[in-house]
């Protein structure tokens, strides 16, 4: 049990505390000196940490799982993903009301801590593959418990960790929260590393291993419960309020019911300041004060889950953007699921500039010092991040197979005869020279008739039209090869690729123009990519292939059949990651000369993934203004007795942000990335203008400091919040009201 403060009567602070904390130990007191800490606050960072720690390990390879694991498509796997993060800040409510109205902040943490292991312990089990695959149901209950644990604490442990600051000075709150971003910030940029290393590099069960890589969410979050409880006997435990809210919400309506009435006298005398002062009559003055700064910061909320539905998008969106693009930097290669790192890595960097030189250089100017106005400015610089992410996006269609219009598709056509065609089909004529792919087509999805002519060629006669029916679901390719015993056209039309081509590998498929060999059997065509990945394709002479998976690296073949054992063939190129390769061979007549052609069917990722630094960049930016500074306006300027229920309505936002994403992932009604990119761009910009013009209105509040911790006398009462009483506040002053200007 901890051990709780006795304080006077009169005072603020327990009596038997200095005015800063005792440490000791010499690194350890510079330390707690430069961020003005005590240890009981140094507790909750390091407890927020490995809580975090285990909350991105999970999310960083989540979307992955959903695609790869679970077999989900991109889109479910995107809504799946953000209905995640929606339950973890939604169960904010639960935890605000256990925190501040049952059991105090300290009883809640502990509680919902054990729920969000359970719920990790879970997750991890559950990824182990049985006979029937992985078990996608005990999967979706982990993360629901994940949910309900996270969700719940998240509201609870930064107002918790602000309650053990010493002095009640904005500066120090400041800094506590500003300390407390960048431990959340570390323990995102570990786990954003480590665990999608672990999830790839290490095996099990001839598979990702996800199962580890949860287990170390499991185990991180197993920590920071063991830490949360060894600070038990330093933490300053403030009593839960009881039915406070209540009491708040009749006053809201005492003070609407007597406006109206008062508006519908005939007799308009007495007139109030404040809408909510028509219910001091039934109401004292306190609850009245503490409803006008709870209304106050919430009336901004509204406005903000758009921010949150472009921010979260890191873990969705930007992620399977990553996935598209070309990661090798060097001789490393980058996992989509690391690039998220880059932001939290930024943000450590960016923070302490911010707080050491950006913020004092921009105070001596009277600009950026209140919150409202670092608010704005994170929300305009979330509009040009997303406008990066677009131009980015562009560029990586350019070089995609996009969808075709409704009710067409592509037709090219290859020939690989020693002679020349003239094919005249729909309004196009191609002639084709001998061994050659042609552009593609746009053909309509319905049969159509196409004509062929050989000139000079001594093929057999054809028929001068030919039946063509294509598919919807891809294009096609018309197959054209001369038999080399009866001289006869070979006349085939053969599916291009239309499956979504794994990661960190190529598609291939072989078009053998070779000659039977002399018993009639096939050939094997050998093909070695460096490092030292060898792959044998078998291949029947004048019968394609289908598409094939294939290591990356700069390939050479062999082939058999032609001669004793293999031989080499003439020629090297690169299978590059992402790509569709056609590989023609040609023998020559009745030689064991064979030469190779290389056809890219569908390009490969050709845009560096180091594009995506300048987006990371502005967000990361973005979020030390809008966030950080969020959840110290969150804390300060709401009544003592509902800091939890307010942080509770910020996280709530985040909750939002990610309701809107999933919302217009599921409707599907913009087909084009790139554009959707912009859509939300300009719905942020219209947000920002919104909120820019509303937080010039905005009156900051000082700081509430009538909370106390549970005193010595009342540890008995500690487990029944309902009857602790909280302390006095202050009486009101108009001064507390008067209005300062956003610069």
């Amino acid at each position: 049990m901890p051990e709780y403060e006795t304080l006077d009567e009169d005072s603020v602070e327990p009596a038997s505390k200095p005015e800063s904390p005792k440490v000791s130990g010499r690194a350890w007191g510079r330390l707690l000196k430069l961020f003005d800490l005590s240890t009981a606050a140094v507790f909750i960072v390091i407890t927020e940490f490995f809580e975090k720690l285990a909350y991105f390990g999970l999310r960083a390879i989540l979307v992955l799982y959903f695609t790869n694991a679970l077999l989900l498509s991109e889109s479910k796997a995107t809504s799946f993903y953000h209905v995640f993060i929606f339950l973890s800040t939604s169960f904010t409510i639960l935890g605000a009301f256990l925190s501040d109205f049952c059991f105090g902040r300290y009883r809640t943490i502990l509680m919902l801590s054990i729920l969000y292991l359970l719920g990790t312990i879970v997750v991890s089990v559950t990824a182990i593959p049985g006979q029937m695959g992985i078990n996608s149901v005990g999967a979706y209950i982990g993360l629901f418990l994940t949910s309900v644990g996270s969700g719940g604490i998240r509201s609870s442990v930064s107002p918790f960790g602000a309650d053990q600051i010493v002095a009640n000075e904005e500066k120090r709150y400041r800094m506590y929260f500003s300390f407390f971003y960048f431990s959340m910030n570390l323990a995102a940029l570990l786990a954003g590393i480590i665990i999608p290393i672990l999830r790839e590099d290490v095996q099990c069960f001839d598979a990702d291993c996800y199962t580890l890589a949860f287990g170390v969410s499991a185990i991180a979050m197993l920590l920071a419960l063991v830490i949360f409880g060894l600070g038990t006997s330093r933490y300053k435990i403030y009593p839960p309020t009881g039915n406070l809210f209540c009491k708040l919400l009749c006053a809201t309506g005492s003070a609407i019911k007597n406006k109206f009435k008062w508006y519908r006298s005939k007799l308009k005398g007495g007139t109030k300041e404040h809408w909510l002062d028509w219910a001091d009559q039934k109401y004292e003055r306190e609850t009245i004060n503490d409803a006008k700064r709870l209304y106050s910061v919430l009336a901004l909320y509204p406005l903000l889950p758009m921010y949150w539905a472009l921010y979260e998008q890191q873990g969705s969106r930007w992620t399977l953007q990553a996935q598209e693009m070309d990661r090798n930097v060097g001789s490393i290669r980058l996992k989509p699921d690391q690039l998220q790192s880059l932001n939290v890595l930024f943000v450590l960097l960016l923070l302490p500039l911010f707080e050491g030189v950006i913020y004092p250089q921009f105070e001596k100017r009277n600009l950026l010092i209140q919150p409202v106005t670092r608010m704005s400015v994170g929300l305009v610089l979330a509009v040009i991040a997303f406008c990066i992410t677009g131009i980015v996006q562009l560029q990586i269609q350019n070089w995609q197979v996009m969808p075709q219009p409704d009710g067409m598709t592509e037709l090219k056509i290859f020939n690989g005869a020693p002679c020349q065609f003239n094919i005249d089909f729909l309004k196009n004529q191609v002639a084709m020279d001998p061994q050659t792919f042609s552009a593609s087509y746009l053909v309509p999805i319905k049969p159509f008739a196409l004509q062929v002519a050989p000139i000079n060629c001594s093929a057999a006669p054809l028929p001068l039209n030919i039946n063509v029916t294509t598919d919807s679901k891809s294009g096609s390719t018309l197959y054209m090869v001369r038999d080399s015993k009866t001289s006869m056209l070979i006349l085939k039309q053969i599916p291009d690729n239309n499956l979504k081509i794994l990661d960190n590998s190529a598609l291939v498929r072989i078009f053998p123009v070779l000659e039977a060999a002399a018993n009639g059997s096939n050939r094997t065509l050998r093909l070695t990519c460096e490092p030292d990945i060898v792959k044998d394709l078998h291949v029947r002479p004048s019968v394609p292939s289908p598409y094939t998976p294939v290591k990356l690296g700069r390939c050479s073949v062999q082939l058999s059949g032609v001669g004793p054992g293999f031989i080499s063939v003439e020629g090297e190129f690169d299978l590059k990651d992402g790509g569709a390769y056609t590989i023609v061979l040609y023998q020559a007549n009745h030689t064991d000369h064979v030469t190779i052609q290389l056809n890219i069917d569908n390009w490969p990722k050709t845009i560096s993934v180091l594009w995506q630094i300048p987006q990371y960049l502005v967000i990361s930016m973005s979020e030390i203004l809008f966030s950080v500074t969020g959840l110290h306006l969150a804390y300060t300027q709401a009544p003592s007795s509902m800091r939890s229920v307010v942080m509770a309505a910020w996280l709530l936002t985040i909750g939002m942000g990610n309701l809107i994403v999933v919302v217009i992932a599921e409707c599907s009604f913009i087909n084009n990335q790139a554009m959707e990119f912009f859509l939300f761009a300009v719905l942020m910009g219209v947000i920002s203008l919104i909120f820019i013009a509303t937080a010039r209105c905005y009156k900051h509040h000082p700081i509430d400091t009538s909370g106390t911790p549970i005193s010595g006398s009342s540890k008995k009462n500690e487990s029944d919040g309902l009857n602790s009483e909280p302390k006095t506040p202050a009486p009101y002053t108009a001064e507390e009201h008067k209005t300062e200007p956003n610069r």
